[in-house]
């Protein structure tokens, strides 16, 4: 016979009842809780990505490259996402590589990270929590800020990443969940949008400066060509018209001579002038075609110091030269070198007063290579205008800009020239004691004598047994 479980008593009913109102009453407690923190997770997506959009502006015009727009961008996503570090990566390679490097970083001071990060696969969207199962690629993305909960976004496209961390995680402040996919898009869609602005205006920037540029050299190309254009032809004209037939001014037999010698002079500095525009204008539109070949250094310096010889007669200066590499050969194309030559030893010539001197010299280096050098004892160049004298259409300063007959290309061409030989081009300038131009040429381009190089390759010779 069972026995009939006592009646509880009025106590024990009374504390059941509060037992499951208590009990009733924190599952309400704990949905209000949920749902105030799904609501406050919603404000906090909403709140960032509001905030970024307000801020891209800003950042666009406080970063004056696309590069230095990550780092602040980050701090506005920390700050506003509740989250401990984060990071933006761009993928390496071509598509569809799972390379990538660390771009950007935040919340990572005083501790290193990994500058790459290879992935198994890059998915768009990726998260983990305190229940998510560390496999692939949860391993590889938690190593990067060092943190077990992260937050994870990629577009294909640009190839670039945001990744959030947290050290711990939170019921309201700090989980990650399938809705923040929202968050961490948006914000990378933000930074890519900015990025891509900020790209945008540089190039726009870049493309200013090479249109104002452009406008200067055109402008300083007019004022040149018709000042240079100016001198020749008045001559050409005033003396054509004196020996007209008809003309009232009569003349003799010499003066007509020395009147056709002055038109045949202004007809080939016209000519000269034409080619030099010319010739510079191939040499901006493309490279140079070279023809290069073997040639004896010390035929190519005596050809080229001789047609400087005319010149140097009629300004009275002192034209010589140092030994000229002793039988080396130089692989250069024969008529472009002796054009950069032509254009060193003139320049030095036209800015070198009378009873002054220039000097053509050739080294051979101990790597191999060789150095051509003009140096004048000229008027020099201040330091402040030796970049600018390399550009089209300048002449070193405004005092004798116009003193000084020619268009300013000389130097531009053979600088052009020079380096289209793969050889440096160097213009060191003192003002009032002269200016060196040296040609630094590589050991490719250099060869010694026959003898010296046969010399160079012979055995050295095994000492005699017993001597």
């Amino acid at each position: 016979m069972t026995r009939k479980p006592p009646e509880p008593s009025p106590l024990d009913r009374e504390l059941a009842y509060y037992r499951r109102e208590c009990n009733d009453l924190g599952a309400r407690l704990l949905r209000l809780q949920e749902e105030q923190s799904q609501a406050f997770r919603e404000a906090r997506r909403s709140r960032t990505v509001a905030k970024l959009i307000r801020e891209a502006h800003r950042l666009s015009d406080a970063c004056n490259l696309p590069e230095e727009i990550g780092q602040p961008m980050l701090e506005v996503v920390v700050d506003n996402a509740l989250c401990d570090r984060a990071a933006l990566l761009e993928r390496i390679g071509g598509d569809g590589s799972a390379r990538f490097r660390v771009t950007d970083v935040i919340g990572m001071s005083g501790e290193t990270w990994q500058d790459q990060v290879v992935l198994p696969a890059a998915p768009s969207f990726f998260f983990t929590t305190s229940r998510t199962l560390l496999e692939p690629p949860a391993y590889e993305l938690t190593a990067i800020l060092r943190t077990p909960y992260v937050l994870w976004a990629f577009d294909p496209l640009s190839g670039v990443a945001l990744i959030l961390g947290n050290h711990s995680e939170g019921n309201v402040t700090r989980p990650f969940e399938p809705r923040d996919q929202e968050l961490v898009e948006g914000a990378l869609s933000v930074y890519l949008d900015v990025r891509a602005r900020k790209a945008a205006e540089v190039e726009l920037r870049a493309a200013k400066a090479a249109a104002e540029e452009s406008g200067a050299t055109r402008a300083r190309f007019l004022a040149t060509l018709s000042h240079e254009l100016r001198t020749p032809l008045n001559s050409i004209i005033g003396f054509s018209e004196i020996m007209a037939p008809g003309s009232a001014i009569p003349t003799t037999e010499e003066q007509r001579g020395t009147y056709i010698a002055q038109i045949n002079e202004s007809g080939r500095m016209l000519l000269d002038l034409i080619d030099n525009i010319l010739d510079y204008a191939s040499l901006e539109n493309a490279a140079p075609s070279l023809r290069r070949e073997w040639v004896a250094s010390e035929s190519l310096l005596k050809a080229a110091l001789g047609e400087a010889g005319s010149l140097a007669l009629r300004q009275g200066v002192t034209l010589d030269a140092a030994e000229f590499g002793c039988g080396s050969e130089l692989f250069v194309d024969r008529l472009r070198f002796r054009q950069v030559l032509g254009n060193l030893l003139g320049n030095a010539v036209k800015f070198t007063p009378a009873n002054g001197r220039v000097r053509l010299g050739f080294v051979v280096q101990p790597d191999g290579g060789a150095q051509v050098s003009v140096a004048d004892t000229g008027i020099g160049i201040e330091a402040t205008d030796i970049a600018r004298v390399l550009q089209p259409f300048q002449q070193a300063s405004s005092g004798h800009r116009r003193r000084f007959p020619g268009t300013g290309l000389g130097l531009p061409i053979a600088k052009n020239l020079v380096e289209a030989h793969g050889a440096r081009f160097v213009l060191e300038s003192t003002l009032g004691q002269g200016t060196t131009v040296t040609v630094h040429l590589p050991p490719d381009a250099v060869r010694p004598p026959q003898g010296a190089l046969a010399a160079r390759r012979a055995p050295a010779a095994k000492p005699v047994s017993g001597a």
